[in-house]
């Protein structure tokens, strides 16, 4: 099988695909920044510090690394939010402060990254959460200016600093509002989109499962017959059919009530499941009729199948709830190969039923 290089680079599951495209990104644009920021060193334009611009660089990188490693390894999924948008958007700010810091006359300049992080929460951050990163940026700026002005005024225009500075918030305050309602859009159309995949699967499972007893419906069953069909033409395999029908199932409900009648065939259900194989399909066929589809399977195999179903419900006990219940079924079969039409199967099935029920009901009938 060929390997997918996207797969090894994102993900195969296709939310964490998202969030590692999504952080890609954001190391292409954040690539850029430190490009600019070797370019302001090599032209004398930032402040000699403790720190050199490649030990923040080294530092700064070593922790985006890390939250590379997070997200690709999936430890993100145990965290509150699995894309870390929070995190990557607090760890760049605190790269853009010391940007500001080393800055000598061109810090408007470093500015410019804040917009860019905070557009990367526009699609991810609820308005508390926009807020705080905001609040974060802004508040940072406002201190490294004021420390700039107490330990180095020479260094700073501080009216100047101080008019970037408010703004820098009004815009970004500009950036919280929008950002939140952009965010609250893709939150209503996430939910839209939920509720109509739920209702989608809802009416999937209406047409495609009984309400009462959860096995399948008639119409499905006929559309895995013509299925099943295909496949026995094309590699001459072959399929057996159970027509299956309660005895006396009229005189249970008008005895023991129609709640009854709900349970017994509720149970029969249960039974004709624990009796078959995941690839087979049970039916309810219509009333108390059920009709069982058992696949890649001969005449003598379904007999053991439906001796299962016949004892099993024969020997079911009842007495807990409806004293004096005992319930039985008559069952005929039929494979496919032997008619090679799915109508033909279904009839020779269901005239063998009412053959069983001749002999004297509770039977199994199979020519």
């Amino acid at each position: 099988m060929p390997v997918n290089i996207m797969d090894i680079i994102l993900s195969t599951d296709p939310r964490q695909a998202l969030r590692m495209s999504r952080h890609l990104a954001a190391l292409a644009a954040i690539m850029l920044f430190t490009i600019a920021s070797i370019y302001f060193s090599y032209k004398n334009m930032l402040k000699p510090a403790a720190l050199s611009l490649l030990d923040i660089n080294l530092i700064f990188w070593a922790g985006l690394l890390t939250i590379t490693f997070i997200i690709r390894s999936g430890l993100n999924r145990r965290l509150p939010d699995p894309s870390m948008t929070m995190a990557q958007m607090i760890w760049c700010s605190l790269y853009v402060l010391s940007l500001i810091y080393l800055l000598n006359e061109w810090r408007s300049l470093a500015l410019m990254p804040y917009f860019a992080i905070l557009s990367f929460g526009y699609f991810r951050l609820d308005f508390r959460e926009f807020l705080a990163v905001t609040v974060f940026c802004v508040i940072g700026y406002l201190t490294v200016i004021i420390y700039i002005y107490i330990n180095e005024p020479l260094r700073i225009q501080f009216g100047k600093e101080l008019v970037q500075c408010l703004g820098f918030t009004m815009t970004c305050m500009v950036m919280v509002y929008t950002g939140s309602a952009v965010n609250k859009l893709r939150v209503g159309f996430r939910e839209r989109n939920d509720q109509l995949a739920e209702a989608l699967r809802l009416n999937t499972r209406l047409a495609t499962t009984d309400d009462l007893t959860g096995l399948y419906t008639r119409r499905y069953l006929m559309n895995m017959l013509s299925n099943q069909k295909a496949l026995s033409e094309r590699d001459d395999s072959d399929f057996v059919l159970l027509f299956a029908d309660l005895d006396h199932f009229k005189h249970i409900n008008d005895s023991f009530g129609h709640y009854i009648g709900d349970i017994v065939l509720k149970n029969f259900a249960d039974i004709i499941r624990s009796s078959i194989r995941e690839i087979d399909y049970g039916s309810r066929f219509g009333g108390e009729e059920f009709v069982v589809l058992l696949v890649n399977t001969d005449i003598e195999q379904s007999k053991k199948v439906a001796e299962r179903i016949r004892s099993g419900i024969e020997q079911f006990n009842f007495s807990d709830i409806a004293p004096g219940l005992n319930v039985t079924v008559s069952i005929g079969i039929a494979n496919y190969k032997q008619y090679k039409s799915i109508q033909e199967t279904l009839m020779s099935a269901d005239n063998r039923m009412y053959k069983a029920k001749d002999q004297g009901r509770n039977k199994i009938v199979y020519e």
